[in-house]
């Protein structure tokens, strides 16, 4: 009898059930098939309510719902954050035919995905993001065609990304980033046009995007970041037109920024940091009036910064440091009052500091380091009482340090050597108290450094 009994616990765990289901009712058979998944756990302790002497319906994550024959029968198995221990493979997937949601988030799922899993014919939601899981996304999973959302992200799988996800027209939501996926992305990807969100980032994807993203005309967010991606920025984003954040930082994209993302109105952050972006910023930028956060710093951007920045009301944080623009901050710079960080270092910038700039009542951190201004520090910048830190080192600034920097109470980083700044220092520079740094070196200051 207990060989019996081992024979059976271990043909129960393949992919297919081998439980008599007309000797127990469904709601029987899907619970054994769960207790002999919790028996295989090494925190079987987390689960205290999964016991045969309760119904399944009443366990620890746990949905079920009435068939046409008032039979119940699991439909959700919601297992997120609860620090269990174990692996897939002991799960018999064949035995949980109606199940809709699989959530096994945030705990410590090793070892591999299983092939069988595709037995979930039904299933919507597949989350197994954030567990140790390892091996291949397998190719099964392109049967789930009724998915809506997969995430797969914070695990260790490798591989590439399989061809069969051409077959998941219903996601709308793939995350299956920082992982380690090397490979392109699949042109199939052209198919997936409920999509919503797309999340690539931080594996070692290479290849260029393909052309066909454009299909994703119901995309909202789409993140490649850090990865190995090359070529250029597809002409055809212009019909992503939904799109609300667009971070394709971290990668070797090289070009320009197509004069196609102006047609993305309803872009609020667009992030291209650390890439190989070559021309001018494209005037088009103008249109990108919802834009809260616009970073393109790391790049080789020349030219100039258009005065259409001005249009952007709403930005929050400008960063377009590290590049080769040349020419002056245009005075329109003014307009963007809710901008918070704005950092225009290791450029060519010449000409002065508007006047406007004491406009932007909300700035934080302004960083206008190595490029060649000149003039004198404009007392506005006085009225820039929110600001924490303020980087000018390495131009030509010359004259006086004005009175009006000594209202700068919440200043904690100051840092203004390697200008032609002379006279004596405000008495009152540090009155706010929270200065930490103040770096003078290689100007022309005189009489005490009041600290």
């Amino acid at each position: 009898m207990a060989v019996l009994s081992l024979l059976v616990l271990f043909f129960s765990n393949l992919c297919f059930p081998v439980l008599n289901v007309a000797t127990a009712s469904n709601i029987e058979f899907q619970g054994r098939a769960l207790l002999q998944w919790k028996m295989a756990l090494k925190t079987q302790e987390l689960l205290d309510t999964w016991t045969s002497k309760t119904s399944p319906c009443n366990w620890t994550g746990i949905t079920c719902r009435y068939n046409g024959h008032r039979m119940p029968t699991i439909t959700r198995v919601q297992l997120g954050q609860l620090g269990l221990e174990g692996e897939l493979e002991t799960l018999n997937f064949s035995a949980l035919p109606s199940l809709r949601v699989l959530n096994l988030s945030n705990n410590h799922v090793h070892g591999s995905i299983p092939t069988c899993i595709s037995a979930l014919s039904k299933l919507t939601i597949l989350d197994l993001s954030a567990n140790n899981l390892t091996g291949i996304i397998p190719s099964e999973l392109g049967n789930l065609t009724r998915l809506k959302t997969l995430w797969l992200f914070e695990n260790q799988i490798s591989g590439s990304i399989p061809l069969s996800f051409g077959k998941l027209k219903n996601l709308n939501s793939l995350d299956i980033s920082a992982i380690s996926l090397v490979g392109s992305i699949p042109l199939v990807f052209g198919n997936l046009t409920k999509l919503n969100v797309l999340y690539l980032w931080g594996n070692d994807l290479d290849g260029s995007i393909p052309c066909d993203i454009g299909n994703l005309v119901n995309l909202r967010d789409f993140e490649i970041s850090d990865n190995q991606i090359t070529g250029h920025i597809p002409h055809s984003i212009r019909n992503l037109t939904k799109l609300e954040t667009f971070y394709l930082s971290g990668n070797n994209i090289k070009g320009s920024i197509p004069g196609e993302v102006g047609n993305l109105m309803n872009l609020r952050d667009f992030n291209i940091y650390d890439n190989q972006m070559t021309c001018p910023i494209p005037d088009c930028i103008r249109n990108l009036t919802k834009l809260e956060s616009l970073h393109l710093g790391k790049n080789n951007i020349n030219g100039s910064i258009p005065s259409e920045i001005g249009n952007l009301l709403n930005l929050r944080d400008f960063g377009l440091y590290e590049n080769q623009i040349t020419s002056s901050i245009p005075p329109r710079i003014g307009n963007l009052t809710k901008l918070e960080s704005f950092y225009l270092g290791n450029n060519n910038i010449n000409g002065f500091i508007p006047s406007e700039i004491g406009n932007l009542v909300n700035l934080k951190y302004f960083g206008l380091y190595k490029n060649q201004i000149t003039g004198s520090i404009p007392p506005s910048l006085g009225s820039l009482k929110c600001l924490i830190y303020l980087n000018l080192d390495n131009n030509h600034l010359s004259g006086i340090l004005p009175i009006e920097i000594s209202n700068l109470t919440n200043l904690m980083y100051l840092q203004l050597s390697y200008n032609n700044l002379s006279d004596n220092l405000p008495p009152d520079l540090a009155k706010g108290g929270l200065l930490q740094y103040l770096g003078l070196s290689y100007n022309n200051f005189q009489g005490p450094i009041p600290l």
